[in-house]
């Protein structure tokens, strides 16, 4: 088996999830926001749009030995499905996402600064939209926070399926549902609406996304001050104010409410 090291900005870890949709390695994540990331496989690559950093022949072992629980506070952590919850577990709330090839598996940093957002609202007996659900992290954490009713939706059948998927193996399947759609497809209002998108995708759909929300939001996806600054005004073009900004690397989330 072949093993690839290969240096990426932080810019392109979506890439990453992009161009080696089998999983890889996060070997270190550099105080300088860059990553370095080893790929495994049995077939040379043959192009690549990353820094190659090295290749070596090493003996085959199951991916999933590298892939760690992600604690995104005291209060949370993402395992997946073969890491059994334990003792150490027992105060928290335990998300368990099977990576696969949907994004959102708790490493980004998009995803992390989301759910420390959704942990500061009271999410019992809400309703909640997730636009653009990935693997349906965000869905899966509304429902154990109490939510009685969740939506997730997003234009990537497979994204949809592993959503399902996921919420069945957190036992809150009869809470989260999930459909192929976009803002636009979706009637009435939510108590809390969630978009882990990317800035020219917001710039598309936010008109469609604004008339859903009910009482908050929350959006993430927002990379580096220049980005910050267009969605900030893109907020005001809908009327709809900023409570609370978290940043981590580089990316933004925000926490949102109606300016009546």
């Amino acid at each position: 088996m072949l093993r690839y090291l290969f240096k990426l900005r932080e810019e392109e870890i979506l890439k990453a999830y992009e161009t080696f949709p089998e999983g890889f390695e996060i070997v270190e994540n550099k105080p300088s926001g860059e990553y370095v990331i080893a790929v495994y496989t049995e077939e040379e690559l043959k192009s690549f749009p990353f820094h190659l950093m090295g290749k070596e022949e090493v003996v085959y072992r199951d991916w999933r030995e590298y892939y760690k629980p992600v604690v995104i506070s005291d209060k949370t952590v993402v395992i997946p499905p073969w890491k059994v919850a334990n003792s150490e577990l027992a105060d928290k709330t335990v998300l368990i996402i099977n990576p696969g090839k949907a994004f959102g598996t708790g490493l980004h940093e998009s995803t992390q600064l989301t759910l420390l957002l959704m942990e500061e609202e009271d999410l019992r007996g809400k309703s909640v939209l997730d636009i653009g659900c990935g693997s349906g992290i965000l869905s899966i954490f509304a429902a154990k926070k109490g939510a009685k009713r969740v939506l997730a939706i997003d234009i990537d059948p497979l994204a949809v399926e592993e959503t399902l998927e996921n919420a069945k193996l957190n036992k809150v399947a009869k809470v989260v549902k999930a459909k192929k759609g976009e803002p636009k497809d979706i009637d009435g209002t939510y108590d809390l609406v969630v978009a882990n998108l990317e800035l020219p995708i917001f710039e598309k759909v936010f008109k469609d996304i604004t008339p859903k929300i009910g009482e908050i939001a929350i959006f993430s996806g927002i990379y580096r001050l220049g980005e910050l600054i267009d969605f900030l005004q893109l907020l005001e073009q809908r009327k709809l104010k900023p409570t609370k900004i978290v940043e981590k690397n580089g990316w933004y989330a925000l926490r949102v409410v109606k300016n009546l």
